[in-house]
């Protein structure tokens, strides 16, 4: 990982107590996180982990976006997640102490606190609620792991490019429900080629449910893209 420096504490604090997971503990708890953990800095395309890589530590994302993604054994990237503010990654080597399962890299700069697995076990042996609120983190982690499955096996491209578009709308949307992504970023989400993606998203645009403008896609009908989202499978 390459560090570049260290931020104030205190807008730490702000994002990890509205970090889902930390929403319910104590502020002591919090506090707890906070002071055992270390405030990190990355440029734009800091690669902060990779794919087999030893663990050992898991991230709150403070300010900044990052992107988890995988290597197909031919070489091809899908990338699974973009995590913004408040979004926890990293989590499974810091329990197990195993290898990571991804790729991580910051698009944009970003900074993160980082809690090392001694830390988190120090801090839930005296707040034992930070080991039920990492069980739940770990039970949506699933949830959301077999629903992707599931869109990957079942679901047609049309309708998984739709459903991943609502998600990332109501994450990361703008005033004016638009959101910065290159439509090869798409692809890599939905397990498919730019080419594909390019030929729905210009469909879509002359049925008025989005508009299309260099590297951002903006929501136009919500309603009629929630439609093709919950659309019976073929």
């Amino acid at each position: 990982m390459q560090v570049v420096s260290a931020g104030p504490v205190k807008s730490a604090l702000a994002v990890l107590t509205e970090a889902k997971p930390f929403r319910s503990v104590s502020e002591e708890a919090r506090q707890a996180l906070l002071q055992s953990g270390q405030i990190l800095s990355f440029k734009s395309g800091s690669l902060l982990f990779q794919h087999g890589e030893p663990g050992g530590s898991m991230f709150v994302v403070i300010s900044g976006l990052i992107e988890v993604s995988v290597l197909t054994p031919d070489g091809r990237k899908i990338s699974l997640n973009r995590l913004g503010p408040g979004h926890c990654f990293g989590e499974i080597s810091m329990i197990d102490g195993m290898p990571r399962t991804a790729d991580t890299v910051a698009l944009g700069d970003a900074r993160l606190l980082s809690i090392s697995r001694e830390a988190f076990f120090n801090s839930s042996q005296r707040y034992p609620e930070l080991g039920l609120a990492m069980v739940q983190l770990l039970c949506e982690r699933v949830r959301w792991l077999s629903d992707s499955v599931e869109d990957y096996a079942i679901l047609p491209l049309e309708r998984r490019l739709a459903r991943r578009l609502l998600v990332l709308f109501d994450r990361f949307g703008d005033e004016e429900r638009s959101i910065k992504i290159a439509q090869a970023d798409l692809a890599d989400f939905v397990g498919a080629t730019r080419e594909s993606i390019n030929k729905i998203l210009i469909a879509w645009r002359k049925r008025g449910l989005i508009g299309i403008s260099r590297k951002a896609i903006q929501l136009i009908d919500q309603d009629g893209l929630s439609s093709v989202a919950s659309l019976a499978a073929d």
